[in-house]
């Protein structure tokens, strides 16, 4: 990511003005164009799709419906014969001579068929086929000598005889036969033969229904809907029954390969079963049509597009070529300007936009660190040598009011006299300050070993523990190869002086400072843990974001001092972290990179 991030800024870095708001305009307007309009256009496509097969599987169902009710219409007008006990007395019996028949058929049977022909208009044909030899064929009634399935199955040319799913007895028949009549379908039959075995008493003879289906009926579904390529009805053998176009009405029937039809990829083939009759009602719909109907409007878009686009950067190149032409001017007056040429430029005389504010502002800077230079510049900098000079004096003139020796020897008077009087404790408190301020006075360089901070915070901590009357405890956990490490001086005493003053002072027994020193993976740790009183999740937050800033705010100026001298000594190589909770202590950790007092 950084490095990413560092060509990104080298990369605008080395590029014009103009040319950044060109990649800018292409990045924020162009890019984000063409995929959304690609995007739409995509979506809008493939909804569109989604909801043309939607209706396509409506219609589909529609149809099917319509065709399947056909179809359960002539099976439930079978069903009503195949009950009807006088059709049965009718067939079974004997006949002596050809009038009784004829009285027969005129007074029963014909009026029994001619009622139901009344609402079953899609049907086309009513016939009983029976091996009856006293009957002799009508229009209603056909005699066969040998009446099975297999007398179906006889034809010319095609023929295919399926039974009804979950009906016994019953068979759908497709068959072309031979010309009759000149008319469309006329040589095709789409009939449904119903077995009528009801009566066991009254089978004396075999006898067969056969109703013939209107193909009209079918041919006005499929032409319905113009939602298809195509629309047509399949037999079990794949030959294409009736179509509403490509294929022939009349006939031999075309034979349709599924597999053959799947290897179109543009070609949605939508198949609907027919209830429980073995046809297969099959929609054929071109995906393309969609799609051809879009490549115009994508065309036309495009177009709009590209005009758009054009016209944008016509006008920004306009703009930009004029800001372009400006800045320009203002680069090169400002290389005279550090050249120590402050040269001026000719500006418009009612220019208000920013470039002409800026050129303005650019020729007054221009006159007046002109008049900066020749009258005040040497000046000021004689007057800041003086006054550098004079603080200088200052402090040397302060430090050498303190006598160290002197401030030395008086602590060691009070040390011997307090010796004197018994007060053994007091005498050592004053030697240990004593020593601390002899290290404070002869560190003269900014890094030392750990083992000399180490030392400077033991008669820290002593002096701490006599503060605190003996109800403190502190541990030193150095490792051996800790010891020559080098760090920055002064470095872990704010940490420890904040641990003995904010730290275990909100406490009232069982304070103890646990100081830690470690090397690990080339790194020096260091560690500073209180059982103090702790920080709130709040206050630690706070503390953590006062030692990222830039400035201290007048608060923990110690910790703020320590993050900034890490920062200049090791740049970002180095972590300081704390961790705190309220009531149980706080620690302080710090890594730095691995220093010894033997490297170079």
């Amino acid at each position: 990511m950084k490095i990413m991030k560092k060509w990104w800024d080298s990369f605008f870095t080395r590029v014009s003005f103009a040319r950044k708001i060109v990649v800018l305009f292409l990045l924020g307007v162009g890019i984000p164009m063409i995929v959304q309009n690609a995007m739409y256009y995509w979506q809008t496509e493939k909804n569109i799709q989604e909801e043309i097969l939607q209706k396509i599987n409506e219609a589909m169902d529609d149809k099917a419906d319509k065709i399947n009710n056909i179809l359960l219409d002539a099976l439930s007008l079978s069903r009503s014969y195949y009950t009807n006990e006088a059709l049965y007395l009718y067939l079974d019996e004997d006949y002596r001579r050809d009038l009784e028949y004829l009285i027969q058929y005129q007074e029963a049977l014909s009026a029994l068929f001619s009622d139901s022909r009344l609402f079953a208009y899609h049907l086309e044909d009513i016939y009983i086929y029976t091996n009856n030899d006293t009957l002799f064929s009508s229009s209603l009634v056909r005699k066969k000598e040998k009446l099975d399935r297999e007398v179906f199955e006889q034809t010319p040319e095609y023929v295919n005889v399926q039974p009804v799913y979950k009906q016994r007895g019953v068979f759908l028949r497709v068959a072309n036969e031979e010309k009759r009549i000149q008319t469309v379908g006329d040589n095709r039959r789409l009939s449904l033969i119903c077995e009528l075995d009801y009566y066991r008493q009254h089978a004396k003879y075999d006898k067969m229904l056969c109703i013939d289906i209107d193909w009209n009926s079918f041919i006005e579904i499929l032409h319905e809907s113009n939602l298809f390529e195509n629309m047509f009805i399949n037999d079990t053998e794949g030959r294409v029954v009736i179509a509403a176009k490509d294929y022939s009405n009349s006939g031999s029937m075309d034979v349709f390969s599924v597999e053959e039809a799947q290897k179109n990829s543009e070609l949605v083939l939508v198949p609907r079963k027919l209830g429980d009759f073995p046809l297969t009602l099959y929609g054929v719909y071109d995906s393309r049509m969609i799609s051809e109907e879009f490549t115009q409007s994508r065309i036309l878009s495009v177009v709009i597009s590209i005009s758009g686009l054009l016209f944008a950067l016509a006008c920004l190149f306009a703009i930009v070529g004029n800001m372009n032409k400006r800045l320009n001017k203002l680069v090169e007056q400002s290389k005279e300007i550090a050249r120590g040429n402050f040269v001026q430029r000719k500006t418009a005389e009612n220019g208000i936009d920013e470039f002409s504010v800026l050129e303005k502002n650019f020729n007054s800077m221009s006159a007046q660190l002109q008049e900066l230079i020749e009258e005040e510049y040497k000046a000021q900098i004689t007057r800041a040598e003086l006054e550098k000079e004079t603080n200088q004096a200052r402090f040397l003139a302060l430090q050498s009011q303190v006598n160290p020796h002197f401030m030395f020897n008086a602590l060691e008077t009070i040390r011997l006299k307090a010796m004197v009087k018994g007060e053994a404790e007091t005498a050592a408190m004053i030697k240990y300050m004593a020593k601390m301020f002899r290290n404070l006075l002869e560190w003269h360089n900014n890094i030392i070993t750990l083992r000399e901070e180490i030392g400077f915070l033991d008669e820290f901590l002593h002096i701490q523990k006599y503060r605190f009357e003996d109800d403190f405890t502190y541990e030193i956990d150095v490792s051996e190869e800790a010891y020559g490490c080098l760090i920055p001086k002064m470095m872990l005493q704010p940490l420890v002086e904040n641990a003995c003053v904010h730290g275990v002072e909100a406490i009232a027994e069982n304070r103890w400072v646990r100081i830690a020193a470690w090397v690990e993976e080339n790194k020096l740790w260091l560690e500073v843990e209180d059982n103090g009183g702790g920080m709130t999740p709040e206050k630690l937050m706070e503390l953590n974001n006062l030692l990222k800033g830039e400035e201290q705010s007048g608060r923990s100026i110690g910790l703020w001092n320590i993050y900034r001298r890490l920062v200049l000594y090791y740049d970002s190589t180095f972590s300081f972290d704390i961790d705190s909770l309220l009531g149980k202590g706080t620690i302080c950790r710090i890594s730095i990179p691995l220093r010894t007092e033997y490297s170079e």
